[in-house]
């Protein structure tokens, strides 16, 4: 029964892998995150908040999901790690739209970034509860 368990675990972990990012992983602390995430929770976040976080990995994962994967720098720029690190999706929620991608100029890091959709974050933060409900099944 258990190895039945953990190959269907792994089935559904790969699937949730091949995501329209192709990037969502299991994040179990906050060295797991994405750079840029790490950045805007270090600067943005009290000590208290951090903590949490690590103890709380399923909203750490969402979080790094929002920060790091839930948009695209546009095609045809040149795109240095530097700015994939100074971008901040937060500042840009209220240009999201529901059902549509939004691109938007950031003046921060000079670069067109396309933002997904509402939709497709819902989308891929219900991905993310399923492996967590998948890995704290076991």
């Amino acid at each position: 029964m258990k190895t039945t368990i953990t190959i269907l675990a792994f089935l559904c972990l790969s699937l949730v892998g091949f995501s329209q990012t192709n990037t969502i992983t299991l994040v179990q602390k906050f060295s797991d995150c994405a750079p840029v995430t790490q950045r805007l929770i270090q600067e943005n976040f009290s000590t208290q908040q951090r903590i949490d976080l690590e103890i709380d990995t399923r909203k750490l994962a969402k979080l790094n999901y929002v920060m790091a994967q839930s948009y695209r720098f546009a095609d045809n720029q040149m795109v240095l790690r530097s700015q994939r690190q100074l971008f901040n999706a937060q500042s840009y929620e209220s240009y999201r739209k529901k059902d549509r991608r939004v691109t938007v100029f950031d003046s921060t890091t000079g670069l067109y970034v396309e933002l997904y959709s509402w939709n497709e974050m819902d989308v891929q933060l219900s991905k993310i509860d399923v492996q967590y409900d998948i890995v704290s099944s076991k």
